[in-house]
């Protein structure tokens, strides 16, 4: 096994046992969003998904971002977005721009595929 594939299973190795570990990433936790509901307190949906990885205000909306996966796809970013007025929830989407670019990154990422061509002679 060359070093470069051993270095790309081990890197997805990584990401996919840290998903499973981290806040609300699990595997198949996409399928999680079917529980959710507007008009859901914070709490509700913690307890659903989990710690979002990141939240931040932005003008009248509080904006939850989680790495939900999509089975036969990876990791895609989910964004929850919650009223700044009454903290309930109002909208949901998967980013499916952001998971693009994402995976546009990882494919610049990769080292170029080598062609070792062989000479046997055979008696």
């Amino acid at each position: 096994m060359s070093k470069h594939l051993r270095i790309l299973l081990l890197s997805m190795l990584v990401l996919i046992v840290g998903g499973c570990a981290g806040t609300g990433g699990g595997l198949g936790s996409a399928s999680k969003t079917n529980q959710l509901a507007p008009g859901m307190d914070p709490g509700d949906v913690k307890a659903i998904l989990g710690e979002p990885s990141q939240s931040q205000f932005l003008g009248d909306k509080w904006i939850w971002k989680y790495s939900l996966h999509q089975p036969w796809k990876g990791f895609v970013p989910y964004y929850l977005v919650f009223s700044k007025e009454n903290s309930k929830l109002t909208e949901w989407y998967a980013d499916e721009s952001e998971y693009q670019r994402q995976q546009q990154l990882w494919l610049q990422a990769m080292p170029p595929t080598q062609r070792h061509e062989i000479e046997l002679n055979v008696r």
